[in-house]
């Protein structure tokens, strides 16, 4: 059955005071079909126009994991979401800052024109959640200053803008980076031609969790099933 209120997701209270801080207590159709499977550790290819709710489909699963289990000590970050521009990374580590709000996680973002100094603080802090562009990101990879051997889930947000943008290779450099992780969450706003679908099952093929599950709302009120990827 499909939930209709946040609380019958079982989030944890804090994301649920968030969510009625930001005037919310009912899960759009892609939150109500992707949240489930996020939360059971699945990976999720979903599709959701702008406007939809899309964001807090895949930060809300990745909040209550930190949540549920948190670290016993400071590191590197355990949740690393990938955006194609520096705006949207801004505005998604924004979210989730509100929706992390009555908790003590600490949301980070890692984007271009920013000084490598400011940077260099995200480096040395404890991290639960980076938001960054590929580009800036790679070359802190490839300068050994982020340290990806922490991270356990991967989400792609706009991967089919990402693609337009001639990012692929980029991503799966950094998919490759991850490859530790236990679960990958991709974003588009469509997933129709053969490219995005390539793509995804690229990147879903690579992670180490258990499975995928598609996620791809047939209009804005109405999921479609949620199938497991084979």
């Amino acid at each position: 059955m499909t939930a209709t209120t946040f609380s019958e997701l079982e989030l944890d209270d804090r994301l649920i005071d968030a969510l009625r801080d930001k005037g919310y207590d009912r899960p759009t159709a892609i939150q109500a079909a992707a949240i489930p499977p996020a939360m059971d550790g699945r990976d999720v290819l979903g599709s959701a126009p702008t406007g939809t709710g899309k964001t807090a489909a895949f930060l809300l699963p990745v909040l209550q994991h930190l949540l549920d289990f948190p670290r016993k000590k400071s590191g590197p970050p355990r949740v690393l979401i990938l955006t194609p521009t520096r705006e949207l990374a801004m505005q998604v580590a924004d979210q989730a800052r509100e929706l992390a709000a009555h908790t003590s996680l600490d949301i980070a973002t890692i984007t271009g024109g920013v000084a490598y100094m400011n940077h260099a603080e995200v480096f040395s802090e404890n991290q639960d959640v980076v938001v960054a562009t590929t580009g800036r990101l790679l070359q802190y990879i490839k300068e050994e200053n982020f340290d990806c051997r922490a991270v356990e889930t991967l989400i792609l947000d706009e991967a089919d803008r990402m693609l337009d943008m001639g990012f692929a290779q980029d991503i799966e450099t950094i998919s490759a980076e991850t490859r530790w992780r236990n679960q990958t969450l991709l974003f588009s706003a469509t997933l129709e031609g053969e490219a995005i679908r390539e793509f995804a099952e690229r990147i879903l093929k690579r992670a180490g969790g258990s499975g995928s599950r598609s996620v791809a709302p047939r209009t804005q009120e109405d999921p479609a099933v949620v199938l497991p990827r084979r």
